[in-house]
C-alpha cells in the first residue's frame, strides 16, 4: 500500500505542468536562465503584464535542439490560470507570442513548457518604454535584486509568480545604506498556487535612489522579477522601462560582458553582501582592446547585509569612449551578488569604438551579472531594422585567446552566414546585429566559441527611446560545459 501511494504521488508530481525542468541542486552556480541537455523543460516569465496602459507584451520562444519542439504556454493572473496556447517549432525556429491576444489580458505571468530544448525571453513595448529579458528556468528559495529605485520619477513592482500546486509564503528584506529593514507589509506575503502577485515596493520604501531587495520563501516556491518604470521627471531625466530578472545564488566572482559610461550615460555597479560579515570586493573595468593597461580596480568594503555601489561615469579611470567589460570578485572568496544599471539621457559620439552610441538617445536598463561561462549562447527576439538595433558582447575570461562564431537564425530556422572574431585573453568584442543579418524583422543570434565565454546583448528600441542590456542564454549539452567564474 505504501509503495502504491508513493507511486501515485510521484506520478502526480511528474504530471503537474509547473515542475522544474532541472532540479535546483543540479545547477547551483548557473545563471538565472539556462537550457541543459536535450529533453526540454519549463521556463517562467514572471513580469509579463506590468500594468502599463497600452503596453504590448510578448513571449519569444526559439527551438535550439536538433528536432521539432512541442511547446505549451500557460498564462497566470492574480486569480489563477488564464489562457493556454500550444505551438510546434521546427529546429531553430522562433515564435513570437502576443500575450494578450493568445493568453488573455489577465495573464500577468507565463509558464512555457517544451519537450525539447528552447530559449525563452519576454518583452514589453509601450510609449513608457521597452525592455526584454530572459525568463527563468528555476524557482528558488531566495531571489536577490541589488539595484532598485523608488525615486519620485520611478515605480518599482516586484512580480511573485507561483506556478506550483501549493501556496507560497515569502518575506521581502530591504537593504538600505543605513541598515536592513523588514517592513511588516512585506512579511509573510502569501502567493496562492497558480497565481502571480505584484508588490508595490514604493509603498514600503519611499523616495530612494538606490536600495537592494532580497526575497526569501518561508514555504513553497516562487519566481521573482522586478519591473520598473521611469517617467523622465527626476533629477536625472531618464525615461523607460526596466525588466530585471532576479539572481538565485550568491557567488564570489561575476562578470558583465559589455557596457559604457559617459557624460550622458550613468553606469552603476552595485554589489550586495547577503552575509552578516563585511566583504571586500574588487570591481575591475576592462576596456575593449585595453587589457595591457588596465585601470586600477575599485575596492569596495561591503558591510554585512548591505550594499555598496560605484558610478563608473563619475570615475576618471574609466574611459568615456568605447565599451568595457566589468569583473567583480570578493577578495576572500565570500559570496556576493552583483548587478549593473545603465541610465542614458542623451546621444553621444562614441567614435569608431562605439558607433552605435549616436543612436541611443535615452533609456534605462538593469541586469544581473553572470557567474558562469559556456561555449554556446543564444539571444532570441533580436533584430536590426527601424524598430530595433543593437550589439552582441562576447567576453573571454580565460588566459588564452578564443575564436567566437556568430550567426543569425531566421524565424523559420534558416541560418545566415556566420562571422568569426578572435577574442584575446581577458578581452571582449562587440558585434553589431546588422553585421549578422540585413533582413527586416527579428532573429536569434547564436554565439559558438572554442572555449567558455560570457555573452550579453544590447538592444536599442528607437520607437520607445529605450535600451536593454541583458545576458544572453547559455545552451548546454550537459553540466560539464559550464565553467564557474573564478574557479
Amino acid at each position: 500500500m505504501v509503495l502504491l501511494v508513493l507511486g501515485a504521488v510521484a506520478a502526480l508530481v511528474a504530471w503537474f505542468p509547473g515542475r522544474d525542468g532541472v532540479e535546483r541542486s543540479d545547477v547551483p552556480r548557473s545563471p538565472i536562465a539556462a537550457t541543459v541537455g536535450d529533453e526540454g523543460g519549463s521556463w517562467y516569465c514572471a513580469a509579463v503584464g506590468i500594468g502599463v496602459e497600452g503596453a504590448e507584451s510578448a513571449v519569444v520562444v526559439t527551438s535550439v535542439g536538433d528536432g521539432e519542439a512541442a511547446v505549451r504556454l500557460d498564462g497566470f493572473g492574480a486569480e489563477g490560470p488564464a489562457g493556454t496556447l500550444e505551438v510546434t517549432l521546427a529546429a531553430g525556429a522562433t515564435e513570437v507570442v502576443d500575450v494578450v491576444a493568445s493568453l488573455g489580458a489577465e495573464a500577468r505571468s507565463v509558464m512555457v513548457e517544451a519537450d525539447a530544448p528552447v530559449v525563452v525571453e519576454h518583452r514589453t513595448f509601450s510609449t513608457a518604454g521597452a525592455d526584454q529579458a530572459p525568463c527563468s528556468t528555476f524557482s528558488s528559495d531566495s531571489w536577490y535584486f541589488p539595484a532598485v529605485v523608488t525615486s519620485r520619477d520611478a515605480t518599482a513592482s516586484l512580480a511573485l509568480f507561483n506556478p506550483f500546486p501549493g501556496d507560497a509564503s515569502v518575506d521581502v528584506e530591504v537593504a538600505l545604506d543605513t541598515g536592513v529593514r523588514k517592513p511588516a507589509a512585506l512579511s509573510g506575503l502569501v502567493v496562492p498556487a497558480g497565481t502571480t502577485s505584484f508588490v508595490d515596493l514604493g509603498e514600503s520604501v519611499q523616495r530612494r535612489d538606490q536600495f537592494s531587495v532580497t526575497v526569501r520563501t518561508r514555504s513553497g516556491g516562487v519566481v521573482a522579477e522586478l519591473a520598473q518604470v521611469f517617467n523622465g521627471t527626476g533629477d536625472l531625466p531618464v525615461k523607460g522601462v526596466r525588466l530585471v530578472p532576479g539572481t538565485r545564488t550568491p557567488q564570489a566572482s561575476w562578470a558583465l560582458a559589455g557596457g559604457f559610461a559617459d557624460a550622458a550615460a550613468r553606469e552603476r555597479v552595485v554589489v550586495l553582501n547577503p552575509s552578516e560579515t563585511p566583504v571586500t570586493v574588487l570591481v575591475q573595468v576592462v576596456p575593449y582592446g585595453g587589457t595591457e593597461t588596465l585601470p586600477e580596480p575599485f575596492e569596495l568594503t561591503v558591510p554585512g547585509l548591505r550594499y555598496q555601489s560605484v558610478d563608473l561615469d563619475q570615475e576618471s579611470r574609466v574611459s568615456q569612449v568605447g565599451f568595457h567589460s566589468v569583473e567583480v570578485e570578493s577578495v576572500d572568496g565570500s559570496p556576493v551578488v552583483a548587478a549593473r544599471s545603465l541610465d542614458v539621457t542623451g546621444s553621444a559620439d562614441g567614435g569608431e569604438a562605439n558607433p552605435l552610441r549616436t543612436s541611443i538617445a535615452g533609456g534605462t536598463t538593469t541586469s544581473p551579472a553572470g557567474a558562469a561561462a559556456v561555449q554556446r549562447w543564444v539571444s532570441t527576439g533580436v533584430g536590426a531594422d527601424d524598430q530595433q538595433t543593437g550589439l552582441v558582447f562576447v567576453h573571454n575570461p580565460a588566459a588564452e585567446p578564443t575564436v567566437a562564431e556568430l550567426v543569425a537564425v531566421a524565424p523559420d530556422g534558416t541560418a545566415g552566414e556566420p562571422v568569426e572574431y578572435e577574442v584575446p585573453a581577458g578581452d571582449s568584442v562587440a558585434v553589431a546585429l546588422s553585421e549578422l543579418s540585413t533582413e527586416a524583422g527579428i532573429f536569434a543570434a547564436v554565439v559558438q566559441a572554442d572555449t567558455p565565454v560570457v555573452v550579453e546583448r544590447l538592444l536599442v528600441f528607437p520607437g520607445a527611446a529605450d535600451v536593454s542590456l541583458q545576458s544572453s542564454v547559455p545552451v548546454l549539452g550537459d553540466l560539464d560545459g559550464l565553467e564557474v567564474l573564478g574557479g
